[in-house]
């Protein structure tokens, strides 16, 4: 059953190893004796740790982080609550260790040509796109300046800003009072998942956008954003209709990449894949 916009529960990044360790376990819908049994430890020394009365070793640490799947961020806050040093690296994008990576990623989004696909990070900032993305928000007319006047320029190269505020493309999607409470349910599942101030701000500011809070979202605790998912555009005469699919990264190697996945959109039908190579013929040649 659908209903309004559920709250996020915020968790400090920097509480204690044992508040962090009781979080994570429950999170993952884990008992002390499951997760003792998965580490191979005892469910006392589990509960020792919880309480604070143990103090963990840094490979117990990381075996904890790794039984719970946590993200590298979060194995690092494990670590630095428990007293020792973060092991995960976090190059910027820009570090030529990271050349290797953005060019694959660049290859990637080429491939996927002349479909449109682009680059989100774990905020939902865009971080890449390819040329068939920037055809399709040039045929919706989609102008980033009142965007970006409303919200910052930084800030409106955010995806879910892009759908949600009426100043992105929400005007343009067709089915948004079908996708949109979606979203929103996703973001939710995703702070549970891996808790950030960052999603629960940007959660709170979708909620504060006209109409936003008024719709009718399925529980995230029972709801998953479909694999793929039908997205519906017009603008003027233009039409089309495109199935959204989501690629993460596997056997990230640092914080840069963790994170990072490819949105990409596929004709979802005969009409969508004519338009797409329409749009594609008619860019100039360089």
């Amino acid at each position: 059953m659908a209903s309004s916009p559920p709250a996020l529960s915020r968790v400090p990044s920097g509480s204690a190893f044992a508040a962090q360790l009781k979080h994570w376990r429950r999170a993952r819908g884990l008992s002390q004796l499951e997760l003792a049994l998965r580490s191979s430890v005892s469910q006392k020394h589990i509960s020792y740790l919880e309480l604070g009365r143990t103090r963990p070793s840094r490979d117990m640490v990381l075996l904890l982080a790794h039984v719970l799947d946590l993200p590298l961020h979060e194995r690092n806050v494990l670590l630095e609550t428990a007293g020792f040093t973060g092991v995960f690296s976090r190059p910027t994008r820009d570090d030529p260790s990271m050349r290797s990576v953005v060019e694959a990623v660049d290859v990637m989004l080429a491939h996927l040509e002349p479909n449109p696909a682009f680059v989100v990070d774990g905020a939902w900032d865009i971080v890449r796109f390819n040329a068939g993305m920037r055809r399709l928000t040039t045929a919706l007319a989609f102008a980033p300046a009142p965007l970006q006047r409303a919200v910052g320029e930084a800030r409106a190269r955010n995806m879910m800003r892009q759908l949600f505020h009426p100043a992105g493309l929400r005007g343009r999607m067709v089915n948004w009072t079908e996708v949109a409470p979606l979203m929103l349910a996703h973001l939710h599942r995703q702070h549970q998942s891996r808790p950030s101030e960052v999603l629960a701000d940007l959660y709170a500011e979708l909620l504060s956008y006209p109409d936003v809070s008024a719709l009718a979202v399925p529980p995230p605790a029972s709801t998953r954003l479909p694999p793929i998912t039908t997205l519906e555009y017009a603008h003027g005469t233009f039409r089309i209709r495109l199935l959204s699919m989501c690629s993460t990264f596997g056997n990230p190697q640092d914080l840069t990449t963790d994170p990072l996945r490819i949105e990409s959109f596929f004709p979802a039908d005969d009409d969508a894949r004519r338009r797409l190579g329409e749009l594609a013929d008619a860019e100039p040649r360089r």
